[in-house]
């Protein structure tokens, strides 16, 4: 792999690229408190696996969680154990995810285009995805998965290229370790780019010794987990097949049901302004698409093919899709070289734009100084920086440069990451972070001394907090459905109360006069009218963004 990567990165202007992008991303990571609700969860998931060495059986907040495969909790895990359980430690390995998949995408565009003015410009493109920096900034699966995904079919398009058997070895490894990160939808975009190209380049498959045992390498690896864990907790196979599998494809599994066009303006947003190419190609010329040359082909069908797929699943995320981006960015950056200047202008001018919009908002917001959001002098300072690198840029560059748009895109991708991080620091609770609300409750009572509870909501983070499991009070919304059907023993009952239950409303009652109880409300849910009574039992009360915590001192 190493002898594979150096030729990836042999370009000294895109090293120093990546090390610049990797600064960038770098920069600031640690600085604000995890987000709800799931970067908080996988924050805690890895936190509670590192204390108790249990690598087998991820845990969350006490109780089996068996939602993913663990490579995201063990790589969390790592970072935990270098930089401390803190942001930094859980985020630092999602940047150099990212940064090797721009690498990883360089190489795809090398192999197929053998240019490397294309592929750095491929890169450059892929920067400037915003789906890409969110993944960077939220603690998810998605940003790993699309690392191993990536990983493993530049090592079977290397194979099929350059005829190296390494590539094979290591393209099963990448496999099985993206199927340990997510699961069977990894197969859906590797195979459905191994099958495109074949039939776009008509390659026979030809089965070696070498395939047999790497094929049979990766069904070990990736089967391992899932056969441990079957084995010990009773009924987890029918959880797998049945919840975890078919639910999310057929119904509305954890409420994340979509409409069949939910991608579609998705996609748009996320591709702007680039779509402007393909438009302005097929307004002048139908053709246009006809006239692809088979790596365009392979790239845009499999793209089509992998959109059409996820938008017929009924259960949809935004970063679900995130796979397939590296496929648009070598096909944008491709077109930058056949389009005309005038349409290189448009895109510069457009990126012109979308950056003074940020900054005006972010200027604009400044001076009004609302409630909902703070923007403190030092994002303002970081914003006129960026605006001058950037019109600094746009005039130095000449407009017949192919790559110009591609510059100022990945400079409109720097800017969006320094600029939200900076604005999410000083904007934890708006952006659904219990950090500032945990602070407060600390500062009023000894961390080791109080009692936290949570209505009909789960928040995972606390624990990291405030050092100790919240009493989560269940009442309809499903962030509270815990699959308890694996718990060994009834522990998890004295941290999961179901307050549909008279006894546990009786419960509740009697710990809403205890001292130092702290009960977190959702403002916009807010409290079930037949336990409102409670409320008066509580002597104070302080308001949060999101949140309104009532407690004795």
């Amino acid at each position: 792999m190493e002898i594979m990567l150096s030729k990836v990165v042999t370009n000294k202007h895109y090293l120093f690229f990546l090390v610049v992008a990797l600064a960038i991303l770098l920069a600031g990571v640690g600085s604000y408190g995890f987000t709800e609700t799931s970067e908080a969860r996988y924050a805690e998931i890895s936190k509670e696996m590192l204390s108790s060495k249990d690598y087998l059986n991820p845990k969350l907040l006490g109780i089996f969680h068996f939602h993913k495969p663990p490579i995201t909790y063990y790589i969390t895990t790592l970072g935990y154990r270098i930089f401390g359980i803190n942001e930094f430690g859980a985020r630092f390995f999602l940047q150099i995810a990212i940064v090797l998949q721009m690498a990883l995408v360089y190489g795809m565009a090398r192999l197929l285009f053998n240019e490397r003015k294309t592929a750095f410009a491929s890169g450059l493109v892929y920067f400037a995805m915003p789906l890409v920096l969110i993944s960077s900034r939220n603690l998810t699966t998605d940003a790993y998965l699309t690392t191993f995904i990536l990983g493993s079919l530049y090592c079977w398009q290397y194979y099929t290229t350059k005829g190296k058997i390494v590539g094979v070895y290591i393209f099963y490894l990448l496999a099985a370790l993206a199927l340990l990160t997510k699961g069977p939808v990894a197969l859906l975009f590797i195979l459905t780019y191994i099958i495109v190209y074949k039939a776009i380049f008509k390659r026979n498959s030809k089965i070696s010794i070498h395939h047999i045992l790497g094929f049979g390498l990766c069904l070990f690896l990736a089967s391992s987990w899932y056969i441990l864990v079957v084995i010990n907790n009773t009924g987890l196979w029918d959880y797998f097949v049945t919840d975890q599998l078919i639910s999310r494809i057929t119904s509305h599994s954890f409420n994340r049901s979509k409409p069949f066009w939910f991608y579609i303006p998705l996609i748009i947003g996320l591709t702007l302004p680039w779509w402007w190419i393909i438009f302005r190609n097929f307004k002048r010329k139908a053709s246009i698409f006809l006239n692809f040359g088979r790596e365009e082909r392979l790239l845009l069908i499999s793209s089509v093919f992998l959109f059409l797929i996820f938008s017929v699943f009924r259960t949809k995320m935004l970063l679900y899709i995130l796979p397939m981006f590296w496929m648009l960015a070598i096909l944008i950056a491709v077109q930058l070289y056949k389009v005309s200047v005038s349409i290189l202008n448009t895109l510069s001018l457009a990126y012109t734009v979308l950056m003074s919009c940020l900054f005006l908002g972010i200027l604009g917001f400044w001076l009004w100084k609302p409630q909902f959001i703070h923007i403190s002098n030092v994002t303002l300072v970081i914003g006129i920086v960026l605006v001058i690198l950037f019109v600094s840029l746009f005039f130095y560059l000449d407009n017949n440069v192919p790559e110009k748009p591609a510059l100022l895109g990945a400079s409109f991708g720097a800017a969006l990451i320094l600029l939200s991080t900076s604005i999410m620091a000083h904007n934890g609770s708006t952006f659904n972070s219990t950090k500032e609300m945990i602070g407060f409750i600390n500062n009023v009572t000894p961390k080791e001394n109080k009692t936290i509870a949570v209505y009909d909501y789960l928040l995972s983070s606390i624990p990291m907090y405030s050092g100790n499991n919240p009493i989560t009070l269940k009442l309809r919304n499903n962030t509270t459905n815990r699959e308890v059907q694996f718990q060994k023993d009834e522990e998890w009952k004295d941290d999961l109360w179901d307050i549909n239950d008279d006894v546990m409303v009786t419960r509740l009652d009697s710990l809403s006069y205890s001292t130092n109880t702290y009960l977190i409300i959702n403002k916009k849910r807010g409290f079930k009218d037949d336990l409102k009574y409670l409320e008066p039992h509580f002597k104070n009360r302080q308001e949060f963004v999101k949140w309104l915590v009532l407690y004795n001192k």
